[in-house]
């Protein structure tokens, strides 16, 4: 098991999630700090998906972080940005950890 690829799986999947949360937050407020944010999460997205897949195939690296990085948008959407959970988005939801199980 190469805990460096998951390693990097999560920081890839976390600074994806945050490019999104942080553009969000910009729509809202227009302050440029979260354009700041965005920068600097969008360079370590670049670095950890180099690293990521120096260590795994690219269909399963990419779909990973994506997947990963969905879920993790999901709780400050719903806490922090009132985003309502439909039945259409559980479903969804629940693909998504059905696609991450048949891609390990």
């Amino acid at each position: 098991m190469d805990y460096n690829k998951y390693k990097w799986l999560f920081m890839a999947s976390c600074f994806s999630a945050l490019t999104i949360i942080a553009l969000k937050y910009y729509s809202f407020h227009s302050n440029y700090y979260w354009l700041l944010v965005t920068f600097l999460s969008e360079m370590g997205l670049i670095y950890s998906y180099i690293q990521l897949l120096q260590r795994s195939d690219i269909v399963t690296g990419f779909s990973m972080v994506k997947i990963i990085s969905i879920l993790l948008v999901l709780l400050p959407s719903l806490v922090l940005l009132n985003v309502k959970l439909t039945n259409e988005k559980i479903i969804g939801i629940l693909f998504a950890i059905i696609a991450m199980y048949l891609l390990v």
